[in-house]
C-alpha cells in the first residue's frame, strides 16, 4: 500500500471519528444539562456555546464524509438528455468547478480563522478561530476526497467507497 493511500486512509478514518464523537458529544451535553435542569435545578450556562460549537464542526465533518461516500445531490435533468460525450464534458467541467470552490472555501476560511482569533464568545471566551477553522479544515478533506473522485473519473476507472469496499470483503 502507498504511503498516499494510507495518508488518505489515515484522513478519512480520522474523518469519521471526529464525526462521530462529535455527534456523541452533542447528545450526551444536551442529555447532562437536561438532567443538570430539570434535576439539580441549575442548568450550565456555557453548554448552549459548546454544542453550537460542536455541531458546526459536526455539519462540516458530515458534508465531508458524504462527499467521500458520493452522496452529494445533483441536478442533471439537462446533462442526463445529452450524448455520452457531452455528459462527460460537462461532468469534467462540473467537478472542476466544485474543485475551485474548495479551493476558495479553504483559502478564505483560512484567512477567517486567523481574523476570528480576536473574537471571543461571550461566555466562554473561545476565540472563533477554533469554530471557524472547521471550514479550511473540512473543506481540504473534502478537496482531497473530491480530487481523488475527478482523478478516477478522468482515467475511466470506477470510484470506489468505503461502503463498496465493506461489500467486497463481506462476500
Amino acid at each position: 500500500m502507498s504511503i498516499l493511500r494510507k495518508f488518505y486512509d489515515l484522513i478519512r478514518k480520522l474523518d469519521n471519528f471526529l464525526g462521530m464523537a462529535a455527534m456523541a458529544f452533542i447528545i450526551l451535553l444536551a442529555c447532562a444539562n437536561v438532567f443538570m435542569r430539570y434535576v439539580v435545578g441549575k442548568p450550565w450556562g456555557w453548554v448552549e456555546e459548546v454544542t453550537v460549537f460542536t455541531f458546526v464542526w459536526l455539519t462540516m465533518l458530515g458534508a465531508s464524509a458524504v462527499i467521500h461516500v458520493e452522496g452529494h445531490c445533483s441536478i442533471d435533468v439537462l446533462v442526463t438528455r445529452m450524448s455520452p460525450k457531452y455528459q462527460r464534458v460537462f461532468s469534467i467541467i462540473g467537478d472542476l468547478i466544485v474543485l475551485a470552490t474548495l479551493c476558495l472555501l479553504i483559502g478564505f476560511g483560512i484567512v477567517l480563522t486567523i481574523k476570528g482569533h480576536t473574537k471571543l464568545t461571550p461566555i466562554l471566551g473561545i476565540p472563533y478561530s477554533y469554530i471557524d477553522a472547521s471550514i479550511p479544515v473540512c473543506c481540504s478533506f473534502m478537496l482531497m476526497y473530491y480530487g481523488r473522485m475527478f482523478w478516477n473519473s478522468l482515467r475511466g476507472k470506477k470510484n470506489t467507497t468505503d461502503l463498496d469496499d465493506q461489500e467486497e470483503s463481506a462476500q
